[in-house]
């Protein structure tokens, strides 16, 4: 799966995020959604050394093999186009994502990576003799 590929997923599942989401006027929420999804889109046919995606693979937004924009990248991505006029397209949203990601550094995506906890160790009960012997028969 290309880096490119994986900004998109980020971005739909954003977009759906949103819409399912409370609080902006509808028409900010519907404009975001489509923002958001046309982005996506037009990430999908970007190669792995477009500059852009280079820049967010340089601050270190792929590691654990899903994209992570950091703190900053993370709140350009929430307030996308939610003003009352499209301001930017889907080159911006991701030129702004990699100046995000540069001042961030690789530090912030890694401490943003959930790690599972082990589940402890435990020894199955073994079964004891019988307290009494099984009839016969």
């Amino acid at each position: 799966m290309t880096k490119a590929i994986l900004v998109a997923q980020f971005l739909r599942a954003r977009a759906w995020w949103r819409l399912d989401s409370a609080g902006a006027s509808a028409l900010h929420v519907a404009r975001s959604v489509v923002s958001l999804l046309d982005a996506s889109g037009y990430l999908q046919g970007l190669p792995d050394d477009d500059p852009g995606i280079a820049a967010l693979d340089a601050a270190g937004c792929f590691a654990g093999g899903i994209f992570d924009p950091g703190p900053e990248g993370w709140s350009i991505v929430r307030e996308w186009q939610l003003a009352d006029e499209a301001t930017a397209g889907p080159e911006d949203l991701l030129a702004q994502l990699a100046r995000a990601a540069g001042r961030d550094g690789p530090g912030a995506h890694m401490a943003s990576l959930t790690r599972p906890q082990a589940d402890p160790i435990s020894i199955p009960r073994q079964p004891g003799p019988a307290k009494q012997p099984l009839p016969a028969r």
